[in-house]
């Protein structure tokens, strides 16, 4: 069953799972830039442990995995990090306009022109949700949970089969749980950011990120 995530502020080198606050990457590993040589974003610091404790998976231990997706307060950036089924899309986002690393711990580091303060997953209620497929119309009288969660199966994804049958979904994250100067970081505030993860994972295909917007 899916859980839902809730935030808390923390220090941004904080080893905790969060969103935002300071990467690990160790100096081997080039900073992330998209295929436009912009500097990506943080946007979740993961610990390996955390993740195979919570879902299962099978990721080496003492490990970080770090998601960075692009990011723009002046130009219009959406198109670059969406994606709704479409190959071309899933084909752009590969290209590096959103980067999930798998390393080992390394140094404290920010090399993106901008930071989001850290914020702590904690858990709250299990969540029944209604998969219901989105029609791009009507949401059907039911509820719909449109936050942040973790675990078993995405909610409210605008097609359920995606293409992605090698990839295990890990969570998903509202734009707008983010600090409020950065509810921005998908573009839109009522954005959501999607993490599959590769059931055989290789370093050139840890996982993919992608946003959509309903």
């Amino acid at each position: 069953m899916s859980v839902e995530i809730t935030y808390k502020d923390v220090e941004n080198e904080s080893i905790v799972p969060r969103l935002g606050g300071y990467s690990f990457l160790p100096p081997n590993i080039d900073w992330p830039l998209n295929p436009n040589g912009e500097k990506l974003i943080l946007i979740l610091s993961l610990p390996t442990n955390f993740l195979n404790k919570a879902l299962n998976f099978n990721l080496p231990k003492e490990h970080f995995l770090s998601v960075f997706t692009t990011y723009n307060q002046n130009d219009y950036f959406l198109d670059l990090i969406t994606f709704h089924g479409d190959k071309d899309e899933l084909e752009n986002i590969k290209q590096g306009f959103t980067k999930v690393l798998l390393h080992k711990t390394g140094e404290i580091r920010n090399e993106s022109n901008f930071l989001i303060p850290a914020q702590e997953f904690i858990y709250g209620d299990k969540l029944k949700l209604n998969y219901e497929e989105f029609d791009g119309e009507n949401l059907d009288d039911k509820e719909i949970y449109c936050g942040s969660l973790i675990g078993n199966k995405a909610s409210l994804l605008q097609k359920e089969d995606l293409g992605l049958d090698n990839y295990q979904f890990c969570l998903q994250i509202y734009g707008g749980d983010f600090p409020e100067e950065f509810r921005d970081i998908f573009s839109l505030s009522d954005s959501t950011g999607y993490l599959f993860l590769n059931k055989n994972y290789n370093e050139n295909d840890i996982g993919v990120f992608f946003t959509q917007c309903t």
